[in-house]
């Protein structure tokens, strides 16, 4: 204390004023180093310090900019959904073979849960002109057709369930009958006997309903494409595996066709 007020007098009187000077600065430049490692050990401590008074709010921050991307994410999902169901319903609006046929176009509101069948709920009904037996098609071709009705909905059995057959248009004149095998297996086409020449099918060949008389489909609507063709041994008619060009478990709308074989 006594060097400090001997220095400091010294200064203020002017008497060693420069030595005075000399002296503080060579103090400085001492403990410039030691201030500056107290200050970067004691760093970390202050950031603790303050990040724990921080941490509350930075916290409600980040559950708030969560919530904002979430919420974007699930804006940006149900604009994707809206999409596809709009290029869903407006592919019905164009089907070539359906033309002059009138329909009702309908949503699927229920999947059937049975492993042995394959259907699916509509919502129009009986209110709608849906009858029992009317033809289901969607944006590929032939869906099923309708095996129940209520006032407001419509059962529809799909085409690869094991009860569901199609009469189907065969090259050389022929014709066979597509019958469905439950879940994903394909069709099966089994070519009816006539006298015409056996038909020389193909793979990835696209075969159409056949639209013969009192048949339960207008003629000209797709129902699958062939994926293999083999004759038994001691057969004469091919057996012909048909995938649907329709994925029954990718439905969403589909349209109803209000006709009848009368």
């Amino acid at each position: 204390m006594l060097v400090s007020l001997t220095l400091l007098a010294l200064d203020a009187s002017g008497h060693g004023r420069s030595a005075v000077r000399a002296a503080r600065d060579a103090f400085t430049t001492v403990l410039a180093p030691v201030q500056t490692g107290i200050h970067a050990a004691l760093r970390p401590v202050g950031n603790f310090i303050t990040g724990a008074v921080d941490y509350g709010q930075v916290e409600a921050q980040n559950r708030h900019l969560r919530a904002e991307i979430a919420g974007l994410r699930n804006t940006a999902a149900a604009a994707g959904f809206a999409r596809q169901q709009a290029d869903e319903v407006l592919g019905l609006q164009h089907l070539p073979f359906v033309d002059g046929i009138p329909k009702v176009t309908a949503q699927v509101i229920d999947i059937g849960g049975s492993n042995f069948s394959s259907t699916v709920t509509v919502d129009r009904g009986r209110d709608a002109g849906v009858v029992v037996g009317q033809p289901v098609v969607a944006a590929g071709g032939l869906a099923g057709s309708v095996s129940a009705v209520t006032a407001h909905t419509a059962t529809v059995t799909l085409l690869t369930d094991p009860s569901f057959v199609v009469g189907v248009a065969l090259p050389e004149h022929n014709t066979g009958s597509a019958a469905g095998r439950g879940g994903s297996s394909p069709m099966q086409v089994t070519v009816l006997p006539t006298s015409a020449a056996a038909p020389k099918l193909h793979r990835g060949e696209v075969l159409f309903t056949s639209g013969l008389s009192m048949e339960d489909f207008p003629a000209g609507i797709p129902v699958g494409r062939v994926t293999s063709v083999s004759t038994p041994t001691g057969e004469t008619e091919p057996v012909v595996d048909l995938r649907p060009l329709v994925d029954p478990a990718g439905l969403g709308y589909v349209d109803i066709l209000l006709w009848s074989p009368q």
